[in-house]
């Protein structure tokens, strides 16, 4: 309100490389992980995944899509129960690597192949403890920034951008989250023999 819409526009570069990525990620590599590791055919699962994608957008909590997450896991994928009870709370930190390097780069740090292994552990170790609830994932970033220790004027000054256009993006990351936590399931679920391909077929 005080800066006008123009001081948003340094964020456009985040909010593209962060929508690139997931859908990258969504349509290429989750199904290459499935054809690859698990040897399945991907088209069954994006489409009774598209269900579960859809609903984690809508609410932006990976907690409030696990039901139906599970139910479709389990009953239209083929995944044994035990593996989905284990497999679908975890989740993945694409959002939080990518903004961290935005942070970094913006407010003047020198990111570097070793700085950025870091952020992508952290962001990883995070994600798991992550409260499966929406704007969770931009109190995770603070934590990670303030351990890489990006935490001058312009570094906030940039986390207050990511804060400001966060909602939609954070819709975005649930759905990679609980399409992620389905396809890695399966995946899992194929290397320990608890997979039924006839059901994830059918």
């Amino acid at each position: 309100a005080i800066y006008g819409i123009d001081s948003l526009k340094p964020a456009l570069a985040y909010v593209v490389t962060v929508i690139i990525a997931l859908f990258v990620y969504l349509f290429c590599a989750y199904p290459i992980y499935l054809a690859t590791m698990a040897r399945v055919n991907p088209k069954p699962f994006m489409k009774k995944a598209a269900k579960v994608a859809l609903f984690g957008f809508s609410t932006s909590s990976s907690a409030a899509t696990l039901p139906l997450n599970k139910k479709t896991t389990t009953e239209e994928l083929g995944v044994s129960d035990q593996i989905a009870s284990f497999v679908l709370p975890l989740g993945t930190a694409i959002m939080q690597v990518i903004a961290a390097m935005f942070v970094a780069v913006s407010s003047g740090y020198k990111v570097t192949f070793m700085s950025m292994a870091i952020i992508a552990v952290l962001a990883l170790i995070a994600s798991i403890g992550t409260p499966a609830a929406p704007g969770a994932g931009a109190v995770i970033l603070f934590t990670i920034l303030t351990g890489m220790g990006y935490t001058n004027d312009a570094a906030l000054l940039a986390y207050s951008l990511i804060l400001a256009i966060n909602r939609p993006i954070e819709m975005l990351v649930t759905s990679l989250n609980v399409v992620g936590d389905a396809s890695t399931s399966v995946i899992v679920a194929k290397k320990e023999n608890m997979l039924d391909e006839e059901i994830y077929h059918r």
